[in-house]
């Protein structure tokens, strides 16, 4: 039996947007992957986020955000696990629940660049090759030798739409359409997100 590529897409999402979407099927293209897993975390490590919705709206918005698209999946794993979501304890559980799966860590330039500051990143590079999008224009001279070696480069249209801005529009009662999928729209509306 063939061994699943699949993709781990780990973020906030507060509120997942529709750079996330074009970015997580260039990659899923590119890397000819399976499957995108889009993670939502329970809480970033790396970030103090004052205005993180609380984690089962950011669990239905990503799967508002990607329904209908079916190789992409929505785990609730590191929400349910709790704390601060740290990419390393993530990899290690789905390499035990899924030992048949090869796993792809999807990844911005600019994490690749800060990844000698993750916890454990010699052993996050042991269990998933690295999956990275390009910014425009960025050279990769100061980026570690060790990183690279496992990683891949792919293209996706860098949109500049930022869950910071989104965030923004909502408390200054300004349009977030055409920025987030309409269902997600919808949700941050109806449950008044990002609004104080």
């Amino acid at each position: 039996m063939a061994r699943l590529r699949i993709g781990l897409f780990g973020g906030s999402f507060n509120p997942p947007h529709l750079a996330h979407l074009i970015v997580a099927e260039q990659v899923r293209e590119q890397a000819r992957l399976d499957q995108v897993l889009w993670m939502p975390c329970y809480a970033p490590p790396h970030k103090n986020e004052e205005e993180l919705a609380a984690p089962h709206h950011r669990l239905t918005m990503t799967q508002l955000a990607t329904e209908g698209h079916p190789q992409f999946v929505v785990s609730d794993l590191e929400i349910r696990r709790g704390g601060r979501s740290y990419t390393i304890d993530t990899l290690r559980q789905l390499q035990a629940l899924y030992p048949d799966w090869d796993m792809l860590l999807i990844i911005g330039e600019d994490s690749l660049r800060t990844l000698h500051t993750w916890r454990e990143p010699e052993e996050i590079i042991q269990l998933a090759h690295l999956v990275v999008y390009r910014r425009p224009g960025s050279t990769t001279e100061t980026i570690d030798p060790r990183f690279l070696a496992r990683a891949t480069f792919v293209e996706a249209p860098l949109l500049e739409i930022s869950a910071t801005e989104i965030r923004q529009r909502c408390r200054q009662g300004r349009s977030i359409r055409y920025l987030v999928p309409e269902s997600v729209r919808h949700y941050i509306y109806t449950h008044r997100l990002y609004q104080t």
